[in-house]
């Protein structure tokens, strides 16, 4: 049983990314921000940047961290993506408990493994067909009312509904 608990540690980002501490993790949760200053930039060696539980509405400020894996903007108050466009190198996104209306930005992000829309307001999912690398995608509670041709994502892992 301690190596289904541990596989389940390990395939999930956003637990890795709250349970660490130290080099490469920048975490401002809870600090009450409505934006990122226009200068701000993590240290080079920041992989992992976490934005959870503030006042957030729109992404911007984040061009100068294009190395970023890993970003977590969750339950902030997000009405669009597109300042994703530019984090080439991620590899996990998590936006779920915002406001998002639709998938925008993500076509540039062909490293993309994981992404949490969960709790958002998306209506059709049409842009995701440029992830091929997605291996995890999780959408629910949001008012999908077209997939649209989803037939490239073919890393997508298809498991149960928890």
């Amino acid at each position: 049983m301690a190596a289904t608990e541990r596989r389940a540690i390990v395939s999930d980002p956003v637990t890795q990314m709250t349970n660490y501490e130290g080099p490469g993790l920048a975490d401002l949760s809870s600090q009450g921000l409505h934006k990122l200053d226009p200068n701000f930039s993590c240290s080079p060696d920041t992989h992992t940047l976490i934005l959870d539980q503030n006042h957030i509405i729109k992404l911007e400020n984040l061009e100068k961290n294009a190395a970023l894996l890993q970003l977590s903007v969750a339950c902030n108050r997000l009405v669009r993506m597109m300042g994703v466009s530019r984090l080439t190198e991620l590899r996990v996104l998590n936006l779920p408990n915002n406001s998002i209306g639709y998938i925008e930005g993500l076509k540039d992000l062909v490293h993309l493994e994981w992404l949490n829309l969960a709790g958002n307001n998306i209506k059709v999912i049409e842009q995701l067909n440029s992830c091929g690398a997605l291996q995890h995608l999780d959408l629910s509670d949001n008012n999908i009312s077209s997939t649209g041709d989803l037939s490239k994502l073919t890393a997508l892992k298809v498991g149960p509904a928890e």
